[in-house]
């Protein structure tokens, strides 16, 4: 078991020579098994454990028994209890989705005050098939079929080698201490009616379904690997960042695989599979419907699919320039103002040009807001900052990020950024000088 242990975190790569792992031991006889694998093992590692206080002296006899082998073997011990209850009321969560919320937020923690840069789990075969299974049961693609992997961003897996018999075999022969959580008896978690109920129906037609599910997930994986370097070519060809945005071509819709491409590319931007049917198949979806997920927001535009983070930056900053440069951060990226004594040979492209004598020294640059007006080069009247971006057909996610420019001296807006200046303050040849606006 030793061996088939460190053989499998060598050749999954999940820990490297000079990486300290955080341990996630609940008592249970798989975490158990894990902590004594650890300990027989020659990795750099801590114990943290979470008593939810949802079964009462349960809970307690968890968490006094993972901290004495923590003790006998002189092993760096956390716990934390949580008042779980009350935060599932609070934040609108089911008892499992607040625990788990709870913890991982408590690992972040401990990770970052401590620098480990991993946190193990004790998930084995039999947890990749039950994931499985609920994943088909629920609805899902490819990517719910590979069940759980070894390895996902800072979390390790390492007990993925061996199914419950193996471990629970394992525990008896070594006298593995560990804890039996009564609440894995209830039939009122979807996770149990799988584990209880179904799986030993589906045992009772072939002994061997654990390890044909574990066998079937890693074929999964490698056909997933094939279907993303598709995926990643599909995305050169429709797919364009610009300052700051997301652009979908929505020619993509014309693609045989064109729901499996925008599945994959939303999803992981918090958006449902929901989401992407109404979008693929849905005639009625007209210009300027938006879509939200917790993290994103997209924009269905003429052409695209627009999509940004929900945060939108509101930006009233004064600027005093003399004859220096200064860089100034933004949603639209880095904005350079820099003051030119010589008459511009040539105009470039994404930079605007005012008479600076006309701005003055100091001005404000802030987000624009309805009833802005400006006079846009080579008109004599005014017009609404709102009504220019619709001219110019901006959409709403770009009118969002959009700045203007008002001198301090006139408090006139001498320009919207990044796409045109005010009338007023246009060049011309007797200008000397010249306050130059780049965006990059």
């Amino acid at each position: 078991m030793i061996e088939a242990f460190q053989n499998f975190i060598k050749n999954e790569k999940l820990i490297t020579e000079n990486e300290t792992v955080l341990l996630t031991i609940s008592g249970g006889v798989d975490s158990m098994v894990m902590l004594h694998l650890f300990i027989k093992s020659d990795y750099q590692f801590a114990v943290a454990h979470c008593n939810f206080g949802l079964r009462g002296i349960e809970s307690d006899g968890d968490e006094a028994l993972v901290k004495q082998i923590c003790t006998e073997n002189n092993i760096t011990f956390y716990t934390n209890k949580f008042v779980t209850t009350k935060y599932a009321v609070e934040n609108k969560l089911s008892t499992q989705m607040a625990a788990r919320e709870l913890r991982y937020n408590w690992f972040d923690q401990l990770c970052k005050e401590n620098n480990f840069q991993l946190i193990a789990t004790a998930h084995h075969q039999n947890d990749v098939a039950e994931t499985m299974l609920i994943n088909i049961t629920r609805g899902t693609g490819i990517i719910g079929l590979h069940g759980i992997l070894p390895k996902k961003n800072n979390i390790i897996r390492p007990l993925l080698f061996a199914n419950r018999n193996q471990i629970e075999n394992y525990a008896n022969a070594e006298k593995i201490p560990f804890r039996e959580d009564s609440s894995n008896k209830k039939t009122d978690y979807w996770r149990n009616k799988i584990r209880l109920e179904v799986m030993p129906k589906l045992a009772s037609l072939n002994e061997k379904v654990i390890d044909n599910f574990y066998e079937l997930s890693n074929r999964i994986k490698i056909d997933e690997q094939l279907l993303q370097e598709k995926l990643n070519d599909l995305k050169k060809i429709y797919i364009k960042n610009q300052k700051g945005l997301l652009y979908i071509d929505l020619k993509i819709k014309q693609h045989y695989a064109s729901k499996t491409f925008l599945f994959y590319v939303l999803n992981e931007l918090g958006f449902t599979e929901n989401d992407v049917i109404q979008l693929c198949e849905n005639p009625n979806i007209s210009t300027g419907a938006i879509f939200d997920s917790k993290t994103h927001q997209l924009l269905v535009d003429r052409k695209h699919f627009v999509i940004k983070e929900r945060e939108v930056e509101i930006i009233n900053q004064t600027i005093e320039i003399g004859k220096q440069t200064l860089q100034f951060q933004s949603n639209l990226g880095p904005i350079h103002f820099e003051t030119l004594s010589e008459y511009p040979k040539v105009f470039e492209k994404n930079c605007l040009y005012l008479d600076k004598d006309k701005i003055g020294n100091e001005f404000i640059l802030h987000t624009w807001q309805q009833g802005d007006r400006f006079k846009p080069l080579g008109m004599q009247g005014t017009k609404l900052v709102s009504d220019y971006l619709i001219d110019k057909k901006i959409n709403q996610f770009e009118k969002e990020k959009c700045l203007v420019l008002t001198s301090k001296t006139t408090n006139q807006i001498a320009a919207v950024i990044p796409y045109q200046i005010s009338n007023d303050f246009k060049i011309n040849e007797d200008t000397k000088s010249i306050l130059r606006i780049a965006v990059k």
